[in-house]
Order: C-alpha cells, then structure tokens, then sequence
C-alpha cells in the first residue's frame, strides 16, 4: 500500500506555509516527535517520517487517519486524497450487528479499489470469518459494480478491507450490503414480493415479512408538482404510518426543484422513463407511536429496508 506524506501544518493554517513551495523547491529537517492520540502513545514506524519546513510540523496523513480509526486512500486520476473517519452506518437489513462505512472509491487501472471499515457487534474480543459484498447502483437503480469483503479477523473494533471490483464505479448513487457468511455459516438472502405500479409501470422488491403489513395510498394533490405513492405500515397508519413515499416528476420539474428538494430533506432520485423522473423518500416526522414498543419495533424493522428497496426499482420493458 502507498504511504503518501502530506503536510498537515500543526497550530497554524496551511495556507501560512505556501510561501514555503512558491520556488518549487523546500527544505526540510527530521523533526523528532513522539504522538499521544486520544490519551494512547503511538510509535511511529520505519515506513514513516516527520520533517520540519519552515519551523512548521508535518506528519505522514496516513499515520494520523489511520490511529484516529478513519480510512485514507488516494485516487491518482483525480489528485485527491481521501479521508474519512465517519460512522458506520451501512447495514444489511436482514442480518443484524454488523455494519460498514468510510468507503473510500479509487481508480486501479481498468477496477475500482474500494477501502472501508467493518465491525460486529456483541463479540467481544474474538476474530470472525466473514463474507459479504457491496452491490453499487447509478441513480437509476442500475447495478455499475461490486465488490467481495473475506476476512477472520473481524470483531468489536472497526476493520479496515480493501477489495476491487471491475469497472469504474466510483459515481455511484446507491450502495447494498448483503452478508453472506459468518463463521462459515451461510446466510441466505431472505425471500421477497414484488410490488407492481402499472400506471407508471414500475416495480418494487419488498420483504416477503411485509406481506399482508403495508398498503399503498395515492398522495396526488391538485397543489403537488407532482404525484406520490406513500407506503404505509398499517399497524401505526393512525401515527401516520408512512415509511416512505415514491413520487414522480417531471424532468422540468426535477432539473428546476429537485436540487432546493434535496437540501431541505432525504430524497433520492431512483430512475427515469422518458419525460419522468422517479424519487424516492423516507418521511421527515415520527410515523409511529413513541409509546408502544412493539409497534415503534415493527414500524423501525420495515424502515430498516428502504435502502435495499430503493436499488430494487425497476421500469418494465
């Protein structure tokens, strides 16, 4: 793996040090220092050095990303460097504990190399075999890449993986994990329905455990830009019930006010047919009732597959 050493200016803004490289050259000393991250002293390695350029420190962004339990990498096409140090937050809705995040997409030739971290819940100090794999999608609900994630050594604390898929898919919309294997045993993927909406004719892969628990409603409005199908789960449809909702635009509409839609809250754009364009949305207030446990756990167990639901449309031919 490369070790890039970048200068991360410490106690004063980078920008005072550009003066620095203005020449096209700079010279810079060894700098002896040691590193307490987080209360813990880390010891830097052979692979990495600090120097001293014009009084100011730079460190190895690997090392520091790195001990601060981010994940780093760097896309030689584009001239980035990548760091992100985020929560995990991506999950497989049919296996519960473990999760994914800091995904990180380069370039490797005719691949794209993907970096992130996994961790399992409720291990404790023990290693796991694990197989799963990330499924990316356009934001047409086209499946571009994936990749495999095998490993045994997978616990409580976060593990970076790397892994390569064929193509480029680093402008991915959408992204599904799915486990496969844990401990060698496998997992099968859970059985689905297929919803059909044949006036604009498209479909939907729900949960098979949804059958009989949702119903559609019509949201058109004479006021609305456009018309939306709410999903609802019918054990909270007093509370609202609404898990999300599937509108339809225009390609007008959409180029004029899908940007303003999507900064004022979640909402996905899923396909397009023609002059239509198909979004996708979860719901911006509670839907549930915040006093029935069972039914906030029902309601919370069909959110959890929005995710896997929205790379699930497609438009039939």
């Amino acid at each position: 793996m490369k070790k890039f050493i970048l200068g991360l200016s410490l106690g004063l803004a980078i920008a005072c040090s550009s003066v620095a490289f203005a020449s096209g050259s700079i010279q810079a000393f060894l700098f002896p220092a040691s590193f307490e991250i987080n209360g813990s002293d880390i010891e830097l390695n052979n692979d990495y050095k600090v120097l001293n350029v014009d009084g100011h420190a730079y460190v190895p962004i690997r090392f520091i990303a790195e001990n601060l339990g981010g994940t780093i990498d760097y896309d030689a096409e584009s001239q980035k460097i990548f760091v992100k140090n985020k929560t995990l937050d991506l999950t497989d809705p049919d296996y519960k504990g473990i999760s994914i995040g800091n995904l990180i997409l380069t370039k490797e030739g005719n691949n794209t190399k993907v970096t992130g971290q996994l961790k399992m819940e409720g291990v404790g100090s023990t290693k796991n075999m694990i197989g799963a794999s990330l499924s990316f999608y356009n934001d047409k609900s086209e499946k571009i890449g994936d990749i495999a994630i095998n490993g045994n050594d997978f616990g409580v604390d976060s593990q970076t993986f790397v892994s390569e898929g064929s193509g480029d898919f680093r402008a991915y919309s959408a992204v599904n994990l799915h486990i496969g294997a844990v401990n060698n045993h496998i997992i099968s993927e859970a059985p689905s329905i297929i919803y059909e909406n044949t006036k604009y004719n498209f479909t939907l892969k729900l949960p098979k455990s949804w059958e009989g628990k949702y119903e559609v409603v019509d949201t058109v409005s004479s006021s609305s830009i456009f018309e939306s199908f709410g999903f609802i789960d019918k054990a909270n449809i007093r509370y609202g019930g609404m898990i999300f909702s599937i509108s339809v635009w225009t390609k007008e509409d959409w180029i004029k006010n899908g940007p303003s839609a999507i900064e004022v809250g979640q909402i996905y754009k899923i396909g397009e047919d023609g002059d239509k364009v198909f979004t996708l949305s979860p719901p911006g207030d509670v839907e549930y009732d915040v006093h029935d446990e069972k039914l906030k756990a029902e309601y919370l167990s069909m959110s959890d597959q929005i995710n896997k639901i929205k790379t699930s449309f497609k438009l039939n031919n």
